[in-house]
């Protein structure tokens, strides 16, 4: 007899110790358990980990968890397992060996929840492993990077339309941050068959948003030390890079502040150690780049602090919304210069480049490796053919995302260049996709410096971006 929502319930008491579901969260787990694809947008804090937690335990075989991040899945399987479900997960840090014997726990059937990049989808046998399991549910967390429109767009995301043709089970699509077009997007490319839509309020009125003109670096730190040193509960500061937040770290250590930093340049026991000192509370301040907000699940934040607003709002309502998980009031503060927008567009230029650019590395790669062939090449020699190191990587990358290239190896010798192996489209993409998706990225940063800049309500206007209302504010900084 299949599972229930009498289960699912007791399973909820049992395992979480929870008397109800959330708003959503028993549509979503209902939708599981009769074998009905679904899409779930609910806010951070949301507790969308439970709707595919709870079928996991109620359904017979396997869930399979699609997921962005190695800090993500590490945090998820090992709060999973604190419930009593046998959780694991396969990502590049563990080694062969490691892999191995997760692997072996899947198809002996002692693993029911397993998280793994999409990427991991693309390695010879592994999708040949899950066919041989019994693979009751997908959930593709974070789902919005599959939307080339939306923000931290990932294409293997948008290959996972795959799925449909090896397995019959039912698929969850599972995100905090999906404007209307890019919900529409995660239906289509994940081929959702009826689903239920589940979409939440983005509103959650606990949060005071608010944003301070500071420019330059110097009078950022003096701004930082004020407000972080008026917070008397735990706090996350977000830099965009690796250099930002070690910058930040060393400024306000200087100024007699005590932090951590948290980065993918730390080795992972580091990463580890700082995430567990930051939860377990023995650390109150962390510096941080987006990897950790994403990662780290901890209720009581009631500071996100941003030395510099993201590059859309989709990163920035995602990211602050780290902050007041347990309903107690919480601040999202974001620092604003006029140095910001230029940060933004050299941004842009790195993640959606100009078409003529793009065109040009084409023919270059053409060049090199032939029309339509596939070859070895050393990247000494492609950086001097795409117009230096910086814009080469940045316009592979972008190729890639286009499918007129694609990077098989990268092959590492001692003491010479690195050589890729590379595989070059006989045929163009489609260029005015590309100008498009500029023209999308453009309109993202039109947004940001809008709801930085112009006096209205913050929250008013984070909730318009998404298709929501808000019924009221005072907790603002415009507002109030």
């Amino acid at each position: 007899m299949p599972p229930t929502l009498v289960d699912a319930r007791r399973i909820l008491r049992d395992h979480f110790g929870f008397t109800s579901f959330r708003d959503g969260q028993e549509r979503l787990v209902s939708a599981a358990l009769a074998g009905r694809d679904a899409l779930g947008v609910l806010p951070t804090g949301g507790g969308k980990s439970l709707c595919y937690q709870v079928p996991a335990l109620a359904l017979p075989g396997l869930t399979l968890v699609l997921s962005p991040l190695i800090s993500l899945m590490e945090d998820q399987t090992e709060r999973a397992r604190c419930a009593a479900i046998p959780a694991a997960f396969i990502t590049s840090a563990l080694s062969a060996q490691e892999r191995r014997r997760v692997m072996e726990g899947v198809a002996a059937g002692r693993v029911k929840l397993l998280f793994v990049a999409p990427e991991r989808l693309e390695t010879p046998g592994f999708m040949d492993m899950l066919g041989e399991a019994n693979v009751s549910l997908i959930a593709v967390d974070e789902a919005h990077c599959i939307s080339e429109w939306g923000h931290d767009f990932r294409p293997s995301y948008r290959r996972l339309g795959v799925l449909r043709r090896k397995f019959t089970a039912p698929v969850m699509a599972l995100t905090a941050t999906a404007t209307p077009k890019v919900r529409r997007d995660i239906l289509e490319v994940l081929r959702l068959d009826q689903p239920l839509r589940m979409v939440g309020s983005f509103d959650r009125a606990n949060l005071g948003w608010f944003v301070e003109h500071v420019d330059g670096h110097a009078a950022k730190m003096r701004a930082i030390r004020s407000i972080v040193a008026s917070e008397i509960g735990a706090a996350v500061i977000c830099g965009a890079t690796r250099r930002v937040v070690e910058t930040i770290r060393s400024s306000l250590a200087r100024l007699g502040i005590s932090t951590a930093a948290y980065h993918a340049g730390l080795e992972p026991a580091d990463r580890s150690r700082v995430q567990g000192e930051f939860l377990r509370g023995n650390t109150r301040t962390v510096v941080a780049t987006n990897a950790f907000g994403m990662g780290v699940d901890k209720s009581d934040v009631r500071l996100v602090l941003h030395y510099q607003m993201p590059a859309t709002l989709e990163s920035y309502y995602q990211e602050a919304g780290r902050a007041g998980r347990d309903g107690g009031a919480s601040r999202c503060i974001a620092l604003w210069g006029k140095s910001d927008q230029r940060l933004h567009e050299s941004f842009l230029d790195r993640s959606r480049p100009p078409v003529h650019l793009l065109k040009r590395a084409t023919l270059a790669l053409r060049r090199r490796i032939g029309a339509g062939e596939r070859g070895l090449v050393e990247v000494g020699q492609l950086f001097r053919a795409g117009g230096g190191e910086d814009q080469f990587w940045t316009l592979l990358a972008a190729l890639e995302r286009l499918g007129t290239v694609r990077v098989y190896e990268r092959i590492e010798r001692a003491g010479s260049d690195p050589v890729l192996d590379l595989g070059v489209s006989a045929s163009d993409p489609d260029w005015s996709r590309a100008h498009r998706l500029r023209l999308a990225g453009i309109a993202g940063l039109r947004a940001v410096r809008d709801y930085a800049t112009k006096p209205k309500c913050r929250r008013r206007a984070l909730l318009g971006y998404f298709g929501d209302e808000a019924s009221k504010c005072g907790a603002c900084d415009v507002c109030r």
